[in-house]
C-alpha cells in the first residue's frame, strides 16, 4: 500500500484541506504557532513524559515571558539554540529530566514554528539543522547517559549511533548498520529535497512518509521519535499547514501507526494525519468567522 495510492484514495479529503488553507492562507503561519505548547506536550507523551498539558501551558507561558518576548528566537542560528540560558524549572516531583524534555522541545518547537514561517515552500530544515535540534532534545535529560556510555563508546549529543539498535515498541524491526546511517541519513535529505521538488506527492502525505523514514533509519542512540515528529512539524509549517495535534492519543496508537508504516502500511498514520489537519481548519475557520 504506498503514499501515491493513499492520495488517490483520500483525494477528496485533501481538496477540502486545501480549499479551507486557501482561505486562511495568510493567518496560517501564525496560527501554527499558537500550537506550539500543544504539539511539544504531544510530542514528549508519546516518549512517555509523565507531565500534563497544564504542566506543559505552565511552562509555556514561563518561556515565552523569560524567553520568547525578549527574543527573536528565528533569527538564532539551531547551532546556537542550544547555548540559550533557559530558566531553571522543576516539577512538583522533583523529576529534572522530565521537565527538561519538555522545556527542550517546546523551545524546539518554537524556533520550527518561527523559522518555518519565515521560509515558507522550501523543503525543510537540514542535515546540520536537524543533528542540533536533536542535541537540544537530550540536553539536561536522563538521555544523556545513553549517549555517554553507549557501548562502542561515548557518543557526542545530535551525533550517530555507534551500534546497533533495537527498540521496544518494535522489536522484529532491523534498523540500518551503524556504519550505513551517514549515508542513509544523506540519501533521506536528498530524497525528500528531490520529493519536495516534484511535487508528485502532497505535502501533508509527503510528512507521513518522511516520518515513517526517518524513523526506520534511527540514527541516535536515543531521540529518534522526537527529532522524527520536528521534522514533519517543520515540513508542515513550511509548506502552509498546521502543525497535527491529535486529540485523545494514546501513546500505543501512535507506536502502532508508525510502526506500521514502517512496514508498509501507512494509511492509519495518513488518515490521523489529514482528518486531525482538517479539524484544526475547521475549528479555526470557524473562531475567525464568529
Amino acid at each position: 500500500m504506498g503514499y501515491k495510492s493513499l492520495q488517490q484514495d483520500y483525494k477528496g479529503m485533501l481538496a477540502e484541506i486545501d480549499e479551507l488553507r486557501e482561505l486562511m492562507k495568510p493567518r496560517i503561519p501564525e496560527l501554527a504557532k499558537t500550537l506550539v505548547a500543544e504539539y511539544a506536550h504531544q510530542s514528549v507523551s508519546i516518549e512517555d513524559n509523565p507531565l500534563k498539558i497544564g504542566d506543559t501551558i505552565a511552562v509555556f507561558d514561563l518561556l515565552t515571558s523569560k524567553l520568547f518576548a525578549h527574543v527573536d528566537i528565528a533569527s538564532i542560528a539551531a547551532e546556537d539554540l542550544a547555548q540559550l540560558a533557559l530558566p531553571q524549572l522543576r516539577s512538583d516531583g522533583g523529576d529534572e529530566s522530565v521537565v527538561n524534555e519538555l522545556k527542550n522541545h517546546i523551545v524546539a518547537s518554537q524556533w520550527i514554528a518561527e523559522s518555518a514561517a519565515a521560509r515558507l515552500g522550501t523543503a525543510g530544515m537540514d542535515e546540520a539543522e536537524m543533528r542540533q535540534l536533536a542535541a537540544m532534545t537530550i540536553k539536561g535529560t536522563e538521555s544523556e547517559a545513553i549517549y555517554a556510555m553507549a557501548w562502542g563508546g561515548s557518543v557526542p549529543l545530535g551525533g550517530y549511533r555507534k551500534l546497533p539498535i533495537a527498540v521496544r515498541s518494535n522489536p522484529l524491526e532491523v534498523f540500518p548498520y551503524p556504519a550505513e546511517v551517514p549515508a542513509c541519513v544523506n540519501r533521506f535529505f536528498n530524497w525528500r529535497n528531490s520529493q519536495h521538488h516534484s511535487k508528485e506527492i502532497h505535502p501533508l502525505i509527503l510528512a507521513c512518509q518522511m516520518t515513517a523514514y526517518f524513523v526506520h533509519i534511527h540514527p541516535f542512540p536515543d531521540g529518534n521519535g522526537r527529532v522524527s515528529r520536528m521534522l514533519m512539524h517543520d515540513y508542515m509549517v513550511r509548506q502552509g499547514y498546521l502543525p497535527v495535534v491529535m486529540q485523545n492519543l494514546e501513546r500505543q496508537d501512535y507506536l502502532r501507526m508508525i510502526k506500521d508504516a514502517c512496514n508498509g502500511d501507512p494509511r492509519e498514520l495518513v488518515i490521523t494525519v489529514l482528518s486531525t489537519q482538517l479539524d484544526e481548519l475547521h475549528t479555526f475557520y470557524w473562531r475567525q468567522r464568529n
